[in-house]
């Protein structure tokens, strides 16, 4: 699915979030408090977005991990324009990381936990290639706690998001998708304690732009 949609995917990420999605992903490598020389690992790393901007913020070296084969040939290039070296692409499943024990001080995945199978098992997984105290940043959609913006959300999942992406890419299926996904995730609560029940310690939860994103910056104990 993601594959289908690639050369329209930036451009659809910003329409549809009126580039609200800029001033999340700045927050999150913010809160995660990339230092240089760091070894930062982007999983779901998508068209490389969040790699480009931890890598713009610190000499930071990131590997991006993510299912698409497509995605990741954009990200290298995206990548390669701008810093040249720096940047490892891997296709691999992010529950099954072909990473070596320990080896990352940050972690960070924005828009792609709605698309694991098994949420508890990633954040195992992910505290398995992490070093001790290494973070990791949870950037995901949400449904906004108050009932009138939650409503007038639920018209635009449901209703507009699927038209224009749809209109755009070609392909309507992946926008009900992404639609379904965020309907049925997990609240920022629940999430927060299936976090914890991993052995993780949730450092900080920030609700963005009344409810419809949140943040989780989470640390291995």
């Amino acid at each position: 699915m993601f594959d289908d949609i690639t050369p329209t995917y930036d451009l659809l990420n910003h329409i549809l979030s009126m580039s609200i999605d800029l001033g999340w992903r700045e927050r999150m490598i913010e809160e995660l408090e990339v230092g240089e020389g760091d070894t930062v690992l982007d999983i779901a790393t998508g068209t490389g977005d969040m790699a480009i901007l931890a890598r713009s913020r610190t000499d930071c070296s990131v590997v991006g991990v993510d299912l698409s084969r497509n995605m990741l040939g954009q990200a290298t290039l995206k990548w390669a324009r701008r810093f040249g070296e720096g940047y490892q692409a891997m296709q691999g499943d992010a529950l099954y990381l072909p990473l070596r024990d320990a080896s990352f001080d940050k972690a960070m995945v924005a828009f792609g936990v709605r698309n694991m199978a098994d949420i508890p098992a990633f954040i195992r997984e992910v505290g398995r290639v992490l070093k001790p105290q290494g973070r990791l940043a949870i950037l995901e959609f949400s449904l906004p706690p108050y009932p009138v913006v939650r409503e007038a959300y639920l018209v635009y999942l449901t209703r507009v998001l699927p038209f224009i992406g749809g209109l755009q890419s070609g392909n309507r299926s992946a926008y009900q998708y992404l639609s379904a996904s965020i309907r049925r995730f997990p609240s920022p609560e629940s999430l927060t304690s299936l976090i914890q029940d991993q052995g993780f310690q949730v450092r900080r939860s920030i609700s963005l732009s009344m409810g419809i994103c949140h943040l989780y910056v989470i640390e291995r104990m």
